[in-house]
């Protein structure tokens, strides 16, 4: 198996509003919470989530997919081995534009020199367009990189187009991996929402589930450390595609952050001793 030493993430794909960001935002609480140092760049100068959230290990690198976006990419991939793990949130319609960068620098001959893995994120739709885009996206990377497919019932609760199709076949022939990313309530992104504001900035979801200060409702604490719990499970299980060779030998799968801090209790504190 060939070793690692950077792994850079990139989910490209020209449809938005399919899961991206959040997903990005929670594989980030699960390297913080594994102990992996990671960089991030949040190319989405409109919605800000990765920046916003995570903004002392995110770099806003807003790009509107114009032709002068170009030297910001070539930046961002020359920046690749500044820490083991770089994270990449883009922008809808930014997918052409990775292509070019990745092609006039030779990048994948670069990671190749370099030991840089790099996953392409994909997200299955019912939707011709968007198939025949990723389809596109397999096409230019080939076996250059690795692949995780990301199923978001929330955004697409049937992948029929996908399922069975001769790209998925050549997907798994390559060693994709898979995971599928559970539907989040909007109970509880309005409580997330309100908390932020409350607060005037971005807060992590495993900040939000361990901080009794903060003051999230405590059922949505419990709804949103369900649903993390559920995403680590399958980021440990698939950690290989996700960090390079040493850190991902390393991975022991842990619990999600407990809801609340601990509390101290005093010995015998509450107990009648007299006789």
């Amino acid at each position: 198996m060939k070793t690692t030493k950077y792994r850079l993430i990139l989910p490209m794909q020209a449809k938005g509003n399919v899961g991206k960001s959040i997903e990005t935002a929670a594989r980030a609480c699960w390297l913080n919470q594994r102990g992996i140092h990671w960089q991030g760049f949040d190319l989405d100068g409109d919605n800000r989530t990765l920046s916003r959230l995570f903004s002392d290990q995110t770099k806003l690198v807003p790009v509107s997919g114009q032709a002068d976006d170009l030297d910001e990419l070539i930046s961002i991939l020359r920046k690749a081995t500044a820490a083991p793990v770089t994270l990449v949130d883009p922008r809808a319609h930014l997918d052409g534009q990775l292509m070019t960068a990745l092609r006039t620098t030779h990048f994948f001959e670069i990671a190749n020199a370099h030991s840089i893995g790099i996953t392409v994120m994909v997200f299955p739709l019912d939707d011709l367009d968007v198939m025949t885009n990723l389809d596109a996206v397999c096409q230019f990377c080939g076996n250059q990189v690795e692949y995780l497919i990301v199923r978001n019932p929330a955004r697409a609760p049937k992948t029929r187009m996908f399922d069975g199709s001769e790209l998925e076949k050549e997907l798994l022939n390559l060693q994709s991996g898979s995971i599928t990313l559970p539907v989040l309530s909007e109970f509880v992104k309005l409580r997330l929402a309100k908390l932020e504001a409350d607060h005037q900035r971005g807060i992590p979801f495993n900040e939000a589930i361990g901080s009794d200060a903060l003051g999230l409702d405590i059922m949505a604490r419990g709804v949103l450390q369900d649903w993390l719990g559920t995403l680590f499970t399958q980021y440990d299980r698939i950690a290989a595609k996700l960090l390079p060779t040493v850190e991902a030998a390393g991975i022991k799968p842990k619990a999600v952050p407990p809801i609340g801090e601990p509390t101290s209790a005093r010995r015998g504190a509450k107990v009648n001793l007299i006789g």
